[in-house]
């Protein structure tokens, strides 16, 4: 089908931009659906990597827009929003705004109401609706990206519960369910009272095979078309030689930095240098992770895992689609995250570990092979497996040819119960237990299993009303100051509980930064063999927590664990280098970030409580964590362009606040450069 032919649905105009994108024709199972797209009618697309079902929610928007609708598009990750954002913007052409909203989650974001697409996460869109931005009612068009993430158990009840409110909050929308593996869409759609619609077309046809003992054996839709003698280091040789890139998923991320290693020896006879792409990994950071990385990339070959910085993943991931990286070798985060097509993808193990091993699901496989062949650069796409002998046949039966497990609704665990209990009490969803009930028997969890929640909500509850967080009153409920105010602030109300509970006043740093470690929101580092100074530290600072369980404890390793963070996070803001924290604490740079991010987003919340109780807003915690330095380098890191280091040379000079940069400009250019000091003063005009 031409792309001319959807003149009628799109305007003219419109359909100039995809020609321009060079898109002329649909894709079969694209003009098989396209008139059910341009329906008011809830749709959901169940259709595999690269054939084309973002193009359709385009088009689907673009005719929302153009009635006089408003769209947001849901994503499970940040790096996956900038990429659809980046990939939106070129609708600007035709006067669509599009925005993006995935920070503050307190924020009601108010700007983006002008927007006609707002690209978000599903945590961010439920936030927003928390904390009743005006504009979530003006959505006419819901899209959400990766709908089997339903069965996530980080994200898939935060989805589910999106799903319903806003199903309630507007009640002529439209909801477009994209999925690359939905098995049980019918039951999916029947809950959303939506039309379905399955395609096993691939653009690039893909066959998969396995690798065991020197062997090589492929198959096409479960059929068994050739067998050959190969070995893993052939198989990425081959590939490179004809011209594609390969894409190795490693169990671990020890593996993937060990086997990307000793690619290099391969990479390189295939790449001229890249020496540029080699420095831009080293900019943010230089520590021994980055060197590693580094010295990878500039011989063609590449690791990616979540211990990377944000900038160094885009760099690798820029470096394979442009093929000046030639060879990746991630984790299976990166299966599920950001679109990286390959012409031969290798998976090394379909164990992990987690406390003991175990096979991984069907899912996660279709979603590491759905990686194999670029559209429009390769014939065909191969994913080949490495097996032992003894896994042969239920690899084949069970990968190869087996079907997706369902998608299971996660909303029946108690700590997702919580979380979402409070916020539908705030938002005034549920002014009294009946409707509580009645709400979530609108879920996909009372659609699939038809149970009752009726006792564990009567738990929730009875915890909510005992923390402060909500009241009863001759049936009703209704939310108090501090529950509204924990639940605008998204976090888990057993958080708001601890702090509300356990803050005293002139608590120290330390005690402070161990009282957001004690949270549920937190992540904790790992207590790992050679880590007695963490018990030693703990003991010195017993005064100054706010808990101090026995050694014999069945808390206790919990507590070191949530010791050592603190510890990871006083370091931090007291200055210590980013790359000495990581090595004390056996830990990547993209780990810290993560930490420091979720530690500034409770310091804020702490900081809200504290002024709650009357016990003074603890206003320079969550910035400190967020530029990592003492009180004192606050008013010039603040600055952008000066972080860390340069503010304390700056202070260490004289310099107090930015005017004193202004007065004594000749002494900063000496400290830090002409052109970083012209850098600043547009900043410093203002301010004046």
């Amino acid at each position: 089908m031409d792309v001319e032919e959807l003149v009628g649905y799109l305007p003219k105009y419109a359909i100039d931009v995809l020609k321009e994108r060079g898109i002329k024709k649909l894709f079969p199972p694209q003009a098989k659906i396209i008139k059910d797209v341009f329906k008011k009618k809830n749709l959901l697309l169940a259709m595999p990597t690269a054939s084309g079902k973002t193009l359709l929610a385009e088009f689907a928007m673009i005719r929302e827009i153009i009635l006089g609708g408003k769209c947001l598009y849901v994503v499970p990750l940040k790096a996956l929003a900038n990429e659809k954002f980046e990939e939106f913007s070129k609708w600007g052409e035709i006067g669509i705004k599009v925005g993006i909203s995935t920070g503050d989650f307190e924020s009601r974001e108010e700007h983006l109401a002008n927007c006609d697409i707002v690209v978000t996460t599903s945590e961010k869109a439920d936030s927003l609706v928390r904390n009743s931005a005006r504009w979530i009612r003006n959505i006419s068009c819901l899209v959400i990206d990766e709908l089997h993430l339903l069965d996530s158990a980080d994200r898939g009840a935060t989805l589910e519960i999106l799903l319903v409110k806003m199903k309630k909050i507007n009640k002529n929308l439209r909801i477009l369910g994209l999925s690359a593996t939905a098995p049980n869409i019918k039951e999916i759609a029947d809950w959303l009272d939506a039309t379905y619609f399955v395609s096993e077309w691939r653009p690039v046809p893909l066959f998969e095979g396995i690798l065991c003992r020197n062997k090589v054996e492929m198959y096409k839709d479960g059929e068994k078309i050739f067998e050959r003698r190969s070995s893993f280091v052939d198989l990425v040789v081959e590939c490179l030689s004809q011209g594609g890139g390969v894409l190795i998923f490693e169990p671990t991320r020890r593996n993937s930095e060990i086997t990307a290693e000793k690619l290099v020896e391969i990479s390189k006879k295939f790449v001229s240098g890249n020496d540029q792409l080699s420095s831009a990994i080293l900019e943010e950071n230089d520590g021994d992770l980055s060197q590693k990385l580094a010295r990878c990339v500039r011989f063609g070959t590449a690791f990616h895992h979540a211990g990377l910085l944000a900038s160094q993943r885009k760099i690798v991931e820029k470096g394979f689609r442009d093929g000046k990286i030639k060879i990746v070798v991630s984790t299976p985060t990166l299966a599920a995250g950001v679109n990286l097509p390959a012409r031969r993808v290798i998976i090394k193990s379909l164990y992990r570990y987690n406390g003991y091993s175990r096979k991984i699901k069907v899912a996660e496989y279709k979603q590491m092979s759905g990686r194999a062949g670029r559209p429009g650069l390769d014939e065909v796409g191969e994913s080949i497996v490495v097996i032992k002998s003894k896994d042969r046949k239920l690899v084949v039966d069970k990968y190869l040819g087996g079907k997706v497990e369902p998608i299971t609704s996660k909303l029946g665990i108690e700590t997702n119960l919580r979380f979402h209990t409070l916020a539908l009490i705030c938002e005034g969803h549920a002014k009294d237990f009946y409707e509580l009930e009645s709400f979530f028997k609108e879920t996909f969890f009372y659609k699939q299993t038809k149970m009752s929640l009726r006792f564990e909500l009567a738990r929730v509850v009875n915890n909510l009303v005992e923390w402060g967080m909500v009241k009863e009153d001759s049936g009703l409920i209704f939310p108090t100051t501090l529950g509204s105010m924990v639940s605008g602030l998204y976090i888990d109300p057993l958080t708001g509980y601890l702090f509300y509970a356990e803050l005293r006043k002139h608590m120290s740093d330390i005690g402070l930064l161990h009282l957001i470690c004690r949270t549920p929101d937190m992540e904790r580092l790992y207590i790992r063999s050679g880590d007695d100074w963490v018990e030693e530290e703990a003991f010195k600072l017993r005064n100054e927590l706010s808990y101090y369980p026995s050694t014999f404890s069945v808390e206790y390793d919990i507590f070191l664990a949530e010791i050592k963070t603190a510890l990871c996070l006083l370091d931090w803001i007291n200055e210590v280098d980013e790359n000495t924290i990581c090595k004390r604490y056996s830990i990547a740079p993209g780990d810290l970030r993560r930490i420091l991010e979720t530690a500034e987003w409770l310091a804020h919340a702490l900081s809200r409580i504290s002024e709650y109780r009357g016990l003074g807003r603890l206003e320079n915690l969550a910035s400190r964590i967020r530029y990592g330095v003492r009180d004192e380098l606050l008013p010039l890191v603040k600055l952008r362009g000066v972080g860390r280091v340069r503010a304390r040379k700056l202070f260490n000079s004289g310099f107090r606040t930015p005017k004193d940069i202004l007065a004594k400009r000749n002494l900063a250019e000496r400290i830090l450069g002409p052109k970083i000091v012209e850098n600043l003063m547009d900043q410093l005009d203002k301010i004046r």
